[in-house]
């Protein structure tokens, strides 16, 4: 089994455009979601499409299943974390850059969980030629990287429609690579 991760493409949030945390893709947004699609199609293959269902990555998944001939599953615990307690907050990089020393924030703890709910959903059956492509966002895409590598302090960003790619040996996950980008032509990169 494979297993393909990527961040959906540039939101209109991050260009300033639109506010707040469902924002839709900005207009290069949706080139690299064709670009990505356009990749896949040649490259990857992918078997099965699951993507959270905020709009940016919803978006760049029924883009990129254009070229792929796949419907989409959306699962909404792949959304990106949004449950901090306001009474209890922890310093933003606390979250993204784990201490091996300092107990996880109960509310980060929770989101790895409905994280590794999702993963087994999107897994499924471990059908050994299949090879699935989940498309979320950098928090989540980041947080699953580390849960599936059993690397709980590897900090890693992930650019807009980068992809990482892992196989199941059977007895862990290999890492084949990361953040791949050479779908899109250095014009088109965005963090």
């Amino acid at each position: 089994m494979k297993l393909l991760l990527t961040r959906h493409g540039q939101s209109q949030w991050q260009t300033g455009t639109a506010p707040g945390p469902d924002a839709p893709l900005s207009a290069l947004g949706v080139l690299q979601a064709h670009r990505l699609g356009e990749y896949l199609a040649r490259r990857e293959r992918p078997t099965r499409i699951v993507a959270s269902p905020l709009q940016r990555a919803r978006q760049t998944a029924e883009i990129a299943a254009q070229y792929l001939d796949l419907p989409v599953t959306l699962d909404a615990d792949l959304r990106e974390f949004d449950n901090w307690d306001a009474a209890d907050p922890p310093p933003s990089a606390a979250m993204w850059q784990p201490d091996a020393a300092t107990p996880l924030h109960p509310e980060h703890v929770a989101f790895c969980t409905r994280l590794q709910e999702a993963l087994k959903r999107a897994i499924g059956n471990d059908v050994a030629d299949e090879k699935v492509l989940i498309v979320a966002h950098g928090g989540t895409v980041g947080t699953l990287l580390r849960l599936l590598l059993g690397a709980p302090t590897m900090r890693i960003w992930t650019p807009n429609t980068a992809l990482h790619s892992l196989r199941w040996t059977g007895e862990f996950w290999l890492l084949r690579y990361t953040n791949n980008q050479e779908h899109l032509p250095q014009p088109l990169r965005s963090r």
